[in-house]
């Protein structure tokens, strides 16, 4: 029974080239999962330096010097970090604690509505089970608030770390930018000479990469102010913090939207009630939800190869629960590289047969 299978990777081992491709990439997985809580900052610099490159491209194409477009756009992305810092992060931090703190407030208004709905259908809905599954809910809801809560300047533990994040992103942004080329070739000397299959899938994930960090770094800062915004005129008291969140779920692919459409529906309703506010301010998140999968999708994830949605689930799931978040924003182009790899060994068992 086991054959078939030894054959198989019999046949495998025989393609060294393909093998070098494997342990390679089984070499940087491993880096990653031993060292990745140490090599965040790395990533994150990584991650910001794929968005700047092509401003800082932008302004070479305008003449403009490399070395002077690499400081502008350093200015400018240091002078948005301390206003996100400084400005909306306290806001944000004050509107987490306002709901966190309203929480049971905001039980008792579903168990009151909850109570009203059973007087008027008194067959359909079972009021009991209900209240009791949302105290459950309440209870877990405050103690993930908490945790939530506790992640602000005021109360980060270890400032080293912070600091980290705040001088040492920068400066590795900085130098990704400047020596981009020099740092490419210098990791090319200690890879084997004949790297025809490396090279394929470096250009392959090297584009990956760099459209779907730039498309949804886009999408989520339209799609967040775009919200933010709408429910500010509206007089949304948690604008900021709505906003934040539908930027955010743009990176979680399916789930994301989905799990935003509760605090959306929820905190419109304990402000407004069953009111039309409740309903315009629903429809609006549909609006923009629709507008962001129809038009700014397609035209940002354009050459994105495009994988089932069932893989870009697993994805989310498997590289979720190895590297946490950042495995999650960057399941898709994860998955896109276990995809190429995938192609490239059955084009290969393809030529044999051949």
């Amino acid at each position: 029974m086991m054959t078939p299978i030894l054959d198989w990777f019999n046949r495998q081992f025989k393609d060294v080239e393909l093998m070098m491709l494997l342990a390679f990439i089984l070499s940087v997985f491993v880096l990653l999962i031993l060292f990745g809580a140490s090599l965040a900052p790395l990533l994150v610099a990584i991650a910001l330096a794929y968005v700047l490159d092509d401003i800082v491209n932008l302004l070479c194409a305008l003449k403009v010097p490399r070395y002077v477009s690499i400081g502008l756009v350093g200015i400018g992305a240091m002078l948005t970090i301390l206003f996100a810092l400084l400005a909306i992060l306290p806001v944000l931090t004050e509107q987490i604690g306002r709901v966190i703190s309203q929480i049971p407030q905001y039980v008792q208004l579903l168990r009151d509505t909850l109570r009203e709905l059973q007087a008027q259908y008194p067959a359909g809905i079972n009021a009991e089970y209900l209240q009791q599954a949302l105290a459950t809910a309440a209870g877990k809801i405050q103690e993930w608030g908490g945790l939530v809560l506790s992640f602000s300047i005021a109360s980060i533990p270890n400032v080293i770390a912070l600091g980290i994040y705040v001088f040492l992103v920068p400066v590795l942004v900085f130098f990704l930018l400047k020596d981009k080329d020099k740092i490419l070739y210098w990791g090319q000397q200690f890879l084997p000479d004949h790297r025809i299959l490396l090279h394929r899938v470096w250009g392959e994930l090297d584009s990956q990469i760099g459209n779907y960090i730039r498309g949804r770094f886009w999408e989520s800062s339209m799609v967040g102010l775009v919200m933010w915004l709408i429910f500010y005129m509206m007089g949304h008291e948690y604008a900021l913090l709505l906003g934040v969140l539908t930027g955010i779920s743009v990176w979680i692919p399916f789930v994301g939207a989905a799990v935003v459409t509760i605090p959306v529906l929820l905190l419109s309703y304990f402000q407004w009630g069953l009111t039309d506010m409740t309903a315009y301010s629903f429809l609006a998140y549909g609006i923009i939800q629709l507008i962001d999968a129809n038009i700014i999708i397609p035209w940002l994830f354009s050459e994105v190869v495009n994988l089932h949605p069932i893989a870009i689930i697993v994805a989310v799931l498997v590289f979720g629960s190895i590297w946490g978040i950042l495995g999650v924003f960057f399941a898709i182009p994860l998955a896109a590289l276990v995809q190429s790899v995938l192609v490239i060994i059955a084009e290969r068992a393809a030529q044999r047969k051949a």
